[in-house]
């Protein structure tokens, strides 16, 4: 009864916000000054955005799944597909959706372990090709010899399946007690040289979809992503975030607060920039100055990253509401894109579950297996990336949009029964929010 309670609660708070906001936009709209008219609409809709966020988590407390689908259900519910009151293409939504995107892949170069992939290099890696290469190849086979889709679409829902969520899986490791552990060094090492494989392969689509078929051009975006790879090593081995940091603290310490999370942020927007304006996506240089980041001094990290990810989650959760606001109400009510959710969510699981066979060691195959089949927010990003750039159609990015869910909450139950099996115990601790 409480339960029902709450949810009715939710629906009432669901709907109150979605008349304030209508009828806000439309006052805003009509107002003659252009502040009113043209910039308020943007900062309304990222706060409203943030707090039908903060709705997806409660809705997914209430029904037991993971809080990315709760936000991306509410995403759903507030967009055309239900409610209307915002639209995917807006200004606001827009700008929201790449600050998200911008921070999500920020936070995974930030907590990037160089020392800790070095423990378990060679079976991390090979887990990492495996779990990205049979999807990737799957899926575009699939896509071009049964659904006749041409071969970028069919690659870009290829990709979509490669990356595993390294949010989510170090909060199932977290839960399970095992992320310090030998197996976590394992899932955490691999799921981490997923994403980079992922992003690459981001890059390389979104540049071909734009029409860069030419040899030379793909040799020259091969060559740029390498060299912006390695300056990031370079980077990174040196210690450069260390002797800033220390720069800081001998001019600016003393005059100004927060300089630490000023220049965190500032680096974020400047690096994502930087690789537009070499001609990468802007989401390899958030990745990169990420990793740049990574070693700086731990309390000057701890600290700045405090700060900033009371930001960071504001615009991760509108991202993720906003990934909801792209489904049409058509595409949901499709009896043919549940059908390919399904397939896809079959596929996409069995993609990555196969690694369970590198293991000598059947059960802790299979809770690598599990684990790896954790999508999540690159696999999000592709989707973002893809319908930005017209590589699928509507009735494609709802059906992987919804199997990215599926799996996801399908590799997450998976992995938590196999630890009790394995553990003994009845239940773990409480899931806390995660992105």
């Amino acid at each position: 009864m409480k339960k029902i309670q709450s949810f009715l609660l939710l629906v009432v708070e669901i709907g109150l916000l979605s008349v304030v906001l209508h009828y806000m936009r439309a006052g805003l709209l009509a107002s003659h000054h252009d502040e009113m008219r043209i910039i308020m609409p943007i900062l309304v809709d990222i706060a409203f955005l943030a707090m039908f966020a903060s709705f997806g988590g409660r809705l997914a407390k209430l029904f037991g799944i993971a809080p990315m689908a709760g936000k991306i259900v509410l995403g759903i519910i507030a967009g055309p597909a239900v409610l209307g009151v915002l639209q995917p293409y807006d200004t606001g939504v827009e700008l929201a959706r790449l600050a998200g995107v911008l921070f999500i892949l920020f936070e995974a170069g930030l907590h990037f372990d160089m020392d800790l992939l070095k423990k378990n290099i060679g079976i991390a890696t090979l887990v990492a090709f495996g779990g990205v290469l049979i999807p990737l190849v799957t899926f575009a086979l699939l896509g071009h010899y049964v659904f006749g889709m041409a071969w970028i679409p069919a690659i870009f829902l290829g990709g979509i399946f490669t990356a595993t969520s390294v949010g989510l899986s170090v909060e199932a490791l977290k839960r399970a007690g095992k992320l310090n552990t030998n197996l976590g060094n394992k899932i955490i090492g691999a799921a981490v040289i997923d994403d980079i494989l992922g992003v690459v392969i981001l890059t390389a689509l979104a540049k071909i979809s734009e029409g860069h078929f030419e040899l030379n051009s793909l040799f020259m975006l091969g060559l740029v992503v390498v060299l912006f790879l390695f300056a990031t090593y370079a980077l990174w081995s040196a210690g450069i975030a260390d002797k800033i940091a220390k720069y800081l603290d001998k001019h600016y310490a003393d005059a100004s607060t927060g300089i630490y999370t000023r220049f965190f942020f500032g680096s974020l927007i400047l690096s994502g920039a930087f690789a537009g304006i070499i001609g990468l996506e802007p989401v390899l240089g958030a990745f990169g100055i990420g990793v740049v980041l990574s070693k700086v001094d731990n309390k000057i990290k701890q600290t700045a990253w405090e700060k900033i990810e009371g930001y960071m989650h504001i615009f991760v959760g509108a991202f993720l509401v906003s990934i909801g606001t792209m489904l049409p109400r058509a595409a949901i009510l499709s009896g043919k894109v549940w059908m390919l959710a399904i397939v896809f969510t079959v596929v996409g699981f069995a993609g990555k579950y196969v690694v369970k066979y590198l293991f000598k060691d059947k059960g802790e195959g299979r809770l690598v297996g599990y684990a790896m089949s954790i999508r999540g927010e690159v696999g999000l990003v592709f989707v973002a990336v893809a319908l930005a750039n017209h590589a699928l159609d509507e009735t494609y990015a709802a059906a992987a949009l919804l199997a990215v869910i599926l799996v996801t909450v399908l590799g997450a139950i998976l992995f938590e029964r196999e630890i009790l099996k394995q553990s003994g115990k009845k239940a773990l601790p409480e899931i806390q929010e995660a992105i």
